[in-house]
């Protein structure tokens, strides 16, 4: 192990003693509301995941008695190549088109998707479009403002992604793709979706982000006390993550 290894490994196991990550909680509530919302789809309904690549993460908690079809969209046929837990898998861009008919989903999803969107104005229209009057759809993503956020941007993405790998080993296969946080923040999101013809819009957030700062202990600490400030004067711009709920 090299010394910058060793140094990481120090500073990430002081740094975890401190933090709450309330980020991973949050995770696990969107997870739930995902199982709440396949539990609820009619028999036989249909469930697009947007993103979906190489598995579907909530296909296990689809209800045993529930006869659902789950659709993994992506643009990327190399990861839904190696998806075994959806039905069909499509090659698809959702900020450009969907291959569904009107009203053929009943619930549309994304987990940690929508920042990776250039266009999620029109990815927001587009999901409309293809579910039914009465639809759900969920998603979870990081907002534009976070600190990592504001990072990914201003830093060169390859620069900031082989860090990232460093620091974060379980990083590599999930952090590689560019990031743009088009309309990244609770306001914009709930603008976005009202505008697309979406009811009842409901976006919750979380300011935990410290996760990201593990590995340099002083600057985790400096960002814990950034994240715990905007979280007591609930700043929503400056949230780390939201889960976005709307019924079409």
């Amino acid at each position: 192990m090299s010394p910058l290894q060793r140094f990481i490994q120090a500073n990430t196991r002081l740094s975890a003693r401190f933090d709450s990550r309330g980020d991973v909680a949050f995770y696990l509530r969107y997870d739930d509301d995902v199982a709440t919302a396949l539990a609820a789809m009619p028999d036989g309904g249909v469930v697009a995941d947007v993103g979906g690549g190489r598995t579907c993460s909530f296909a296990g908690r689809v209800p045993a008695d529930h006869q659902v079809k789950i659709v993994a969209i992506d643009v990327s046929a190399t990861e839904l190549a190696a998806n075994t837990t959806a039905h069909e898998k499509v090659v698809a861009d959702v900020s450009e088109y969907l291959p569904f008919r009107d009203g053929e989903i009943d619930l549309l999803v994304s987990r940690t998707v929508l920042e990776h969107v250039p266009d999620v104005q029109s990815a927001a229209q587009e999901m409309a479009r293809v579910l039914r009057a009465g639809g759900q759809t969920l998603h979870l993503l990081p907002c534009r403002y976070a600190l990592f956020a504001v990072l990914a941007r201003v830093v060169p993405f390859d620069f900031a992604k082989r860090v990232v790998h460093t620091i974060v080993p379980g990083s590599k296969g999930v952090v590689e793709f560019d990031v743009y946080y088009d309309h990244g923040h609770p306001r914009e999101l709930e603008r976005v979706f009202s505008a697309a013809g979406f009811r009842d819009v409901e976006v919750q957030c979380v300011w935990d982000q410290a996760a990201y700062f593990h590995a340099f202990f002083p600057l985790f600490l400096l960002v814990l006390l950034y994240q715990r400030i905007a979280a007591r004067l609930r700043i929503r711009v400056l949230a780390s993550y939201a889960i976005v709920r709307a019924t079409r």
